[in-house]
């Protein structure tokens, strides 16, 4: 196992900002941690890479507990994503050469290793240019390419898709995703971006006011947050149609005027409930599933609270 917190409640003077939290990350999988501002992501991470001690629980990195003793030892385990930690005025070369003697990487494996990571980013070709001259695109692969130069088991990313443009961000995705199949890295992914986060992510967790709320893969949230089948469906006439179907299940507004959705269980099969409104007489335009998306979810759990 990566990362086992167990039961870790964290406390800043007299308020209780961790409740009582445990999950599991294990080897070759991808953490998305979802929350509001405020709701304690910031604080877990800190949690798990020894910046900060829980008050109460126990935390596991690579099958050891975390302790101040030891902290240092296991971070270096640890690639963080940061910015921050780029200098725009040098190249993306001499960035990379820099942490690599940071890391303590001998001067003879850096040339090679720079070589192999920015073929992996296709980078290759910007080589020598400098990192403040990049596109917030380009910047982000720099800044994973830097937390992983030195092969760490657990990838820490702090809104890794922030700002970027959907090609951007689908790019983003692949390279991570690649990332985990070639070379087993597990991810812990701190994000306010909902939109494809399922094509990612094999576990979700939800943190709200320091509780973990929701927790495991985005089809079991999805389906624990909305258990019942819903169908949008364009019926003439409407009205009649619609009290026809009120035995079946409950009935919402459409997305469009002409239709309406209904709620049903697995009990009953959409196609049956077709069979009646046009035995009938009814004319039935239109049916479809409607699916629910971990964005769904995410603003059931949390109350139509949106992030920011």
């Amino acid at each position: 196992m990566i990362v086992e917190v167990k039961h870790v409640v964290k406390s800043i003077g007299t308020k209780e900002i961790i409740h009582n939290l445990s999950f599991q990350l294990e080897r070759g999988r991808t953490f998305a941690l979802l929350g509001p501002n405020g709701a304690g992501k910031t604080t877990m991470v800190r949690l798990i890479t020894g910046l900060l001690k829980p008050s109460k629980g126990q935390i596991r990195l690579f099958d050891m507990e975390l302790s101040p003793k030891n902290s240092d030892i296991l971070r270096q385990k640890i690639g963080v994503q940061n910015d921050g930690n780029l200098y725009e005025d040098l190249t993306i070369g001499q960035n990379l050469d820099l942490w690599g003697q940071l890391y303590g990487i001998e001067s003879s494996n850096i040339r090679s290793k720079i070589k192999e990571i920015l073929d992996f980013f296709d980078l290759e070709e910007r080589i020598n240019s400098k990192v403040g001259q990049l596109s917030k695109g380009m910047r982000q692969k720099v800044s994973i390419a830097r937390a992983v130069f030195h092969r760490p088991e657990l990838l820490i990313l702090d809104e890794p898709t922030s700002g970027l443009d959907p090609q951007s961000t689908e790019e983003l995705t692949s390279y991570l995703n690649k990332l985990v199949e070639n070379t087993g890295i597990s991810i812990i992914m701190c994000t306010h971006q909902l939109q494809g986060l399922e094509e990612i992510a094999d576990d979700i967790g939800i943190i709200q006011h320091g509780n973990l709320t929701a927790f495991g893969s985005a089809s079991k949230i999805i389906n624990t947050e909305f258990p019942e089948i819903i169908y949008e469906i364009g019926v003439d006439p409407k009205n009649r149609a619609t009290e026809e179907c009120k035995k079946y299940g409950r009935i919402y507004s459409g997305s469009q005027s002409e239709t309406f959705r209904l709620s049903i269980t697995e009990d009953i099969h959409i196609s049956q409930i077709v069979k009646d409104l046009v035995e009938s007489g009814m004319a039935v335009n239109t049916v479809f599933e409607v699916k629910h998306t971990i964005k769904d979810a995410y603003f059931n759990i949390v109350g139509g609270t949106k992030s920011d």
